[in-house]
């Protein structure tokens, strides 16, 4: 293991140097170099593979904030910070930068077996020139994971990469899929072994790649002038799918070979579309906008990213939300937001009629589906929205949007926000994760019952929310019971909170303790919002109150199952201090079968307070 040192700066290149310890650089023979942004889930995995048969592990980071940086000191490597200039300028300028004479070039989510590392080796004895004089270069082989499957057809096995060479003798050019170009002639050795690519954790991983890639992609080749008529376009797509599932022999890595062919498809789609809108003469730029989110009040919570995405685009546009009746308060809460319109059943009756007029009256030229309310989707397309953005995947949406989402969130591992942001592509927002840590709702402005409730507690309590309206598996009513006795007897002040209904159904697990206090069915949405900003933490399983206090700044403990589709990946609160307890086994009413101590341990680990007595 390598000695961590301290930063030093380089008066030369402008970046932040931790370098090795000191040594005799004439003595390195290979580096192996990482470029790296955020990659701590899959960086310690590709050092301890590489520990003990290189010389230098370099990593070029460009501002990771996960943790990043600490893992590659820890291990030794030496840690470059540095600007990200595109992946061919910065690869290039960490190879630069590596000392050893030869350079292995490896992505963080890659890992030589054994068998290949040997080769490496072996490769390296026999010197960096043939005898005429070319270049002796290395080609690995790499085997990738896709959701947890190796793939070994559907184009992507095998999959031959140059990524060992003597150092200074080539140079990575291009935007995207960027090639290695030597300053002479080359002789290329296929390797043993094998790199596993642990490419993919979730279908939302690919997805978001795919509009990574595409953007690069679109960018330089409307840089260079050129674009793809339309009907070239469909015919690149349909070829795509038939090479990867067919050709490529895709049908045989079973639904993995499928799930390959079809975003490989869509990836062909995806970029040609970007180039395509690049080169229009017109861009899309709605003045008024509606956000249209008619189902339940954590699903609205989580929809707010949108809102602060079309106000980052079109700052001068007028930004809507459409909610039921129930839900005015929170949208009202809601950042950003011009105006809040209320879906009335008497709209959802006669959407054809009553509900068009409605929407028509509102003057709105685009509307996005975040939930595709039918009789929303209908009045909207009856009162001839100009741009409906939404999902294709339901048959009454079909006909009734101008522009098509067709993303599957069940079990993509994408968050529901971010799928929510990805119908926004159509207007040149890409979805990103930045929206994580923001906070998407206002604290309303308190009535005299909500400030006088507070002063009734005497002190920012912690707020337990034992109640979910069955959207999600639910933590015990009794361990609820439980945690707000260990709680109370530590010194907080514990309050329970929810609806009238619920406190009767609850009534019987509600411990005696002076700092405990019942306020089922005391305050309205507005009243819980205050009171929410004012906790020390709040503990609720997956339900609208607990995505209300995380957005609004609150820390929260969310209670979760790891299974789809209501898992953390897809419904893990919004807000900057967010902590989730999951467990994957279930009692046999459906109750979440999560330990007291892990939510109790979580409790502390945000308030810092074990026991005031």
């Amino acid at each position: 293991m390598l000695t961590k040192l301290p930063t030093i700066q380089d008066p030369l290149e402008q970046t932040t140097i931790r370098p090795n310890p000191v040594t005799d650089e004439r003595s390195l023979e290979l580096s192996v170099v990482v470029i790296t942004r955020n990659e701590a889930a899959n960086l310690p995995r590709l050092l301890a593979a590489v520990e003990g048969w290189v010389d230098e592990v370099v990593v070029f980071d460009s501002g990771s904030t996960d943790g990043t940086v600490d893992l590659a000191l820890d291990a030794g490597a030496r840690v470059i910070d540095c600007e990200w200039e595109g992946w061919s300028n910065t690869k290039n300028k960490a190879n630069a930068a590596a000392k050893g004479n030869w350079i292995l070039s490896l992505d963080a989510d890659e890992v030589p077996d054994a068998a290949s590392a040997q080769a490496i080796q072996d490769h390296m004895r026999q010197g960096a020139r043939t005898p005429d004089g070319a270049w002796r270069v290395g080609e690995v082989n790499r085997l990738t994971q896709y959701c947890g499957r190796w793939v070994r057809h559907s184009g992507w096995h095998p999959d031959r990469k140059i990524r060992l060479w003597p150092a200074g003798a080539a140079q990575w050019k291009g935007a995207i899929h960027e090639d290695l170009k030597f300053d002479g002639p080359v002789a290329c050795t296929r390797l043993e072994g094998l790199v596993h690519h642990y490419s993919y954790h979730q279908r939302a991983d690919h997805l978001a790649q795919i509009e990574k890639f595409g953007k690069v992609w679109a960018e330089d080749q409307k840089a260079r002038g050129r674009t793809t008529p339309l009907a070239l376009v469909g015919l690149k797509v349909a070829a795509q799918w038939v090479k990867t599932y067919f050709l490529k022999g895709g049908f045989r890595d079973g639904r993995t070979g499928w799930t390959i062919a079809r975003l490989s498809a869509w990836a062909t789609w995806r970029k040609h579309a970007r180039l395509r809108a690049l080169h229009s003469a017109v861009p899309l730029n709605p003045k008024r906008i509606l956000v249209s989110r008619t189902d339940a009040l954590g699903d609205l919570v989580l929809t707010l990213p949108l809102v602060s995405a079309l106000n980052r685009k079109f700052p001068g546009a007028e930004v809507h939300l459409l909610v039921r009746p129930y839900a005015v308060a929170v949208a009202k809460a809601a950042m950003g937001v011009t105006e809040v319109h209320a879906w009335l059943p008497e709209h959802a009756a006669d959407a054809n009629g009553t509900g068009a007029t409605y929407i028509r009256s509102l003057s709105f030229d685009a509307v996005v589906f975040a939930y595709p309310d039918r009789d929303v989707v209908k009045a909207c397309r009856k009162a001839r929205v100009g741009l409906r953005l939404g999902t294709g995947r339901r048959w009454h949406a079909l006909g009734r949007m101008t522009h098509y989402n067709w993303d599957g969130r069940k079990d993509s591992g994408g968050h529901e926000s971010w799928h929510g942001l990805r119908l926004l592509s159509p207007l040149g927002i890409d979805a990103d994760g930045a929206f994580h840590d923001e906070c998407h709702l206002a604290v309303p402005i308190p009535d005299q019952a909500s400030v006088d409730l507070l002063e009734k507690l005497g002190g920012s309590p912690v707020l337990l929310h034992p109640g979910s309206h069955g959207s999600a598996g639910n933590w015990p009513a009794e361990r609820f019971g439980a945690l707000a006795l260990q709680l109370a007897e530590k010194g907080h002040v514990v309050a329970f909170t929810g609806t009238g209904e619920e406190g009767l159904t609850f009534d019987a697990f509600l411990p005696e303790h002076p700092r405990i206090l019942p306020l089922f069915g005391q305050m309205d949405l507005a009243g819980l919002l205050f009171l929410q900003s004012k906790a020390e933490v709040v503990v609720a399983s997956s339900t609208g109150p607990l995505h209300t206090a995380a957005a609004i700044g609150t820390p929260v403990v969310g209670l979760y199952g790891t299974r789809p589709p209501e898992w953390a990946l897809r419904w893990r609160p919004i807000g900057p201090t967010v902590e989730v307890v999951e467990t994957g086994t279930f009692l046999q009413d459906g109750s979440l079968d999560i330990p007291l101590t892990d939510v109790s341990e979580a409790v502390t680990a945000i308030t810092g307070r074990v026991d005031r007595e």
